[in-house]
């Protein structure tokens, strides 16, 4: 990353004389010590996936129920009990407020035990004291996933700044590993502790990082023409810029000068699912001093929505009105993700098409629709008028919340691939076993998992193309109208309501409803009929 890139929080002696008094050397300190001279990273941060990473309902709802289906052990060889906490709270391990029982019986969620300045998530006073990668605490001896740092509370923070200046309330140092993506790699590859059966490589919950490192974003065939790293898009201006546009601002209070500022609002594809006042500006559409939506739903849309394209090229634009089938062709793709489209936590992000075709008498075909349905096993007795708290219908899923497997039949958008191009395209990556045939078969339940298929996800620059050969049982009449939409939603809502239906305390229909879809991009065409 070039030099001139600098979170720059450190000030000027003799500013910021009101802060409060300084952490003890073993303790992290909350956020708010860091706003009076910080406040703009601090606002930003407020409002983030970062924030709020340690009392997300689903997060505590999944990593309970995940403790209770592995007997208060998520690793086989019960060597981290709390192997998602440490990631979502790294404070919370750091100051042994966790881990919680091992004896079979987990009562509490990761939130029950934490502090105040734990249940921050990730935090200032977190990153700002990391001092590298753990190359030991890895399992591949890379410092790479499962927090895989080095880190030491007190005193010194350390950012990215090659010349840190002289502060009245903390020591400043220089690291350059601040601005790798490596950095975030040691949270974002999740890597478990046996071999995944299908490619015999370590097992993976998330591969973010790994993908990163092998697309042309780590190198220099790119648009930079340098290794663009995570924070060159989570924590610049792009989508609004390019990647690696960093806006100018006095860093601190007191004096510091104007540096390039890095935006702690981490802009990526979640938001909190919760109406709560430690997490300001979730919706607000209007515009920071950097041209930035303020809002975090709105920077997810900008941010998803720059990430593929989609066009309906290929598809005929006159046809025979009798003819027996009607060919749509598409083609999308990651032009602006370095990494796949979906990607992180990749089993629990959907990405689909959703295809209408249309002429003068009505509905030709669709694909990818959502219909609404109650849902009383949550509280919604009757259909709520809602439809992004539906599930797609591809698969007809009746999921046990005390185990999180589910028995599934086919739906009516199931998809037909490889024999006929219909149904149902979704890119959410999916946990096989294999069933007492020997077929790979998808389940929820991570713990049942013996491989990972990150398969179906887009990769990085790469157009792919796709079919649909749609059968026709009458004459087409008049003109068709072809749309194509490619959605994304952050969890399927039977995941949701499961974990609902196990933790309700945690969990409810409210959440599921927050969860909306997000439209990434669109492609409309007109056929003409002979």
């Amino acid at each position: 990353m070039p030099r001139w890139f600098k979170l720059g929080f450190f000030i000027l002696g003799g500013a910021c004389a009101e802060m409060p008094s300084m952490p003890s050397h073993d303790v992290h300190g909350s956020a708010a010590t860091c706003a009076p001279c910080h406040p703009l990273q601090f606002q930003e941060w407020q409002g983030s996936i970062m924030h709020y990473a340690a009392v997300s309902p689903v997060f505590n709802a999944f990593e309970l129920t995940m403790r209770e289906l592995s007997n208060g052990t998520i690793a086989a060889d019960g060597a981290q009990p709390n192997f998602c906490s440490r990631c979502h709270t790294p404070i919370g391990e750091y100051q042994g407020e966790l881990p919680f029982e091992q004896d079979g019986v987990a009562r509490a969620p990761a939130l029950a035990g934490l502090s105040n300045v734990a249940a921050e998530g990730i935090t200032c006073d977190f990153c700002h004291t990391v001092t590298g990668p753990d190359l030991t605490g890895s399992l591949e001896g890379d410092g790479i996933a499962n927090l895989a740092l080095k880190f030491a509370p007190g005193a010194t923070k350390r950012g990215p700044l090659d010349d840190p200046q002289v502060s009245t309330y903390h020591v400043a140092a220089s690291t350059d590993y601040l601005r790798t993506s490596a950095f975030c790699g040691a949270c974002h590859d999740v890597r478990l502790f046996h071999l995944d059966q299908r490619t015999e490589a370590p097992a993976r919950l998330e591969n973010l990082f790994t993908e990163w490192k092998s697309s042309r974003y780590a190198f220099n065939n790119n648009v930079l023409r340098r290794p663009i790293e995570c924070q060159d898009c989570h924590m610049s201006r792009f989508p609004v810029g390019s990647p690696g546009d960093f806006p100018r601002a006095t860093i601190a209070v007191g004096g510091a000068p104007d540096r390039p500022h890095a935006l702690h609002a981490f802009t990526a594809v979640s938001v909190p699912l919760v109406d709560d006042p430690r997490f300001p500006r979730n919706d607000d559409p209007s515009l920071d001093d950097f041209g930035f939506p303020r809002g975090q739903a709105q920077r997810r849309e900008q941010m998803l929505r720059a990430a593929c394209t989609l066009s309906l090229s290929g598809t005929p634009t006159e046809v025979p009105a009798d003819q027996g089938v009607l060919g749509i062709r598409l083609m999308v793709t990651n032009v602006g993700a370095g990494h796949r489209v979906p990607s992180g936590f990749s089993e629990e992000r959907q990405v689909w098409i959703h295809l209408v075709v249309r002429d003068q008498a009505g509905l030709v075909y669709e694909s990818g629709g959502l219909v609404d349905r109650p849902h009383p096993e949550t509280g919604e007795v009757l259909a709520d008028g809602r439809v992004d708290d539906e599930d797609l219908q591809d698969k007809l899923r009746d999921v046990d919340p005390a185990t999180l497997t589910s028995v599934d039949q086919d739906g009516p958008d199931r998809s037909l691939r490889p024999t006929q191009e219909l149904g149902l395209i979704n890119f959410q990556n999916a946990f096989l076993a294999r069933n007492a045939a020997g077929e790979w078969v998808e389940v929820i339940n991570p713990l049942l998992a013996e491989t990972i298929d990150d398969r179906r996800s887009l990769p990085p620059q790469v157009g792919v193309p796709l079919r649909y050969d749609v059968p026709l049982s009458r004459r087409l009449v008049g003109p068709v109208q072809v749309t194509a939409t490619l959605r994304f939603r952050s969890f399927p809502p039977y995941l949701l309501r499961a974990l609902a239906r196990r933790h309700p305390e945690l969990l409810s229909e409210q959440h599921v409803d927050r969860n909306l879809v997000v439209d990434m991009a669109e492609a409309r065409a007109t056929i003409v009929t002979r």
